[in-house]
């Protein structure tokens, strides 16, 4: 079957019926949302512990970002050759499990005052480890558990889930820091990734045995899925424009904090609020991304939304005082509506052309190639904020995120319908 016509059976399947009947699938889509919903209470309250109980640099707010992104460039490539080896299944408990316990140390360790910067770090690293091998995971068990015709219904249903997470986040979060600290909103989620172990270990249908020839030589199963990857037109090109948007989207984590808390004054409830609107937009982008690939294609879905949100990210850079504070969640809006359904769409477009028994490599190949990036744009956006300003640094995540679109603008990637 072509890509085309795989992509027509997909449209041409109902979209809410299934799933939702399906059991397995909606114990993963609770345990994923309850997890990215902590998830996001770390993203705001982990630097905010930095800031307020060690009063770090804007350098050290860049380092703690990029500590949580190294183990995708460390451990990314041998986690997919190693998932590809497992059941996925027993790995997404385990890591919900590890991530439960490293979080919950740090409330531990502040009760009985021993935490440290240094901790904080620790941490990050480890959860980020962690994460590494569950998101391999979750994105290889998907096409199993619901089959490849339901397969853009399963990634919009779960990019929806998880972006309706990100908009109730921040906001939440910010009222936790506020009645709580930032310490005590990580029990939230440290909670979190324990729900979601129960909840994906309640699943009870069988996988099949993986492979046997994934279980060769460890360097020779990575460098089959990394050649797979750079080998394809599609993808080779996805992730050219994946790195720069990486390293656009962990500067802008490492700088939002800068300029709104410290530059600005915001208190941290009206900072998870401005927030809020990147989690507005992603909703909104990944609930409407099904209707928008079967009017445009999977693959125009990919870059008309890239090339649409540039004039609106424009609008960050002048916020200010003022009403001008409005322009920075105009610009997070958008810039999340564009980048959810492009992960809707690309998501779908490589589980669906990739053999099953390589899905852990190619999608860690993925992450690889491009989350690999972000460890750099963590330390250039606390480096670039420290020393030009937090201004400056905004306009630098801007012109990555203009050079991003030339990749995914190409004759071969415009011409295709699908």
């Amino acid at each position: 079957m072509t890509t085309s016509s795989s992509t027509a059976a997909m449209a041409a399947v109902p979209v809410r019926p299934l799933l939702r009947a399906h059991r397995g699938f909606q114990l993963l889509l609770t345990g994923d949302t309850v997890s990215q919903f902590g998830s996001q209470v770390t993203t705001l309250a982990l630097p905010l512990v930095a800031l307020s109980t060690f009063h770090a640099s804007a350098f050290q707010m860049g380092l703690l970002t990029a500590a949580s992104t190294v183990p995708v460039a460390v451990a990314g490539l041998p986690a997919g050759a190693w998932v590809d080896r497992m059941r996925r299944r027993p790995v997404l408990v385990a890591t919900d499990l590890l991530r439960f316990a490293l979080l919950a140390s740090i409330p531990l360790a502040y009760a009985f005052g021993v935490l440290t910067l240094a901790q904080l770090y620790v941490v990050a690293v480890l959860a980020g480890t962690a994460t590494v091998f569950f998101d391999v995971a979750h994105l290889s068990y998907l096409p199993f558990l619901v089959g490849r015709d339901r397969l853009a219904e399963g990634n919009a249903v779960l990019q929806t889930a998880n972006r309706g997470a990100y908009f109730s986040g921040p906001a939440v979060c910010g009222w936790l820091v506020q009645a709580a600290g930032p310490v005590g909103a990580l029990v939230v989620d440290a909670v979190s990734f324990l729900v979601s172990a129960g909840s994906i270990g309640a699943i009870r249908r069988s996988e099949p045995q993986p492979e046997s020839e994934a279980r060769g030589p460890l360097r020779r199963q990575i460098a089959v899925g990394l050649r797979y990857v750079l080998t394809h037109p599609v993808l080779r090109m996805l992730v050219t424009s994946g790195v720069l948007l990486c390293l656009a989207t962990t500067a802008l984590l490492a700088v939002q904090p800068i300029l709104l808390v410290r530059d600005l004054n915001l208190s941290p409830g009206l900072y998870g609020l401005l927030l809020a609107g990147e989690g507005v937009g992603g909703f909104l982008g990944s609930l409407t991304a099904r209707a928008v690939i079967r009017r445009l294609g999977t693959a125009r879905t990919i870059w008309v939304p890239s090339l649409a949100i540039v004039p609106f990210v424009l609008l960050m850079p002048f916020t200010g005082h003022g009403w001008l504070i409005l322009l920075y969640p105009v610009g997070s809006f958008a810039f999340a509506v564009g980048i959810s359904m492009r992960n809707v769409a690309q998501l779908t477009y490589r589980q669906s052309v990739c053999p099953p028994e390589l899905l852990g490599r190619m999608n860690a190949s993925m992450r690889v190639l491009t989350w690999g990036a972000m460890p750099l744009g963590g330390l250039l956006g606390g480096a670039l904020a420290q020393w030009a300003g937090a201004r400056s640094a905004l306009w630098a995540v801007f012109t990555l995120i203009v050079l991003a679109l030339p990749p995914v603008l190409t004759p071969a990637l415009r011409a295709a319908r699908d």
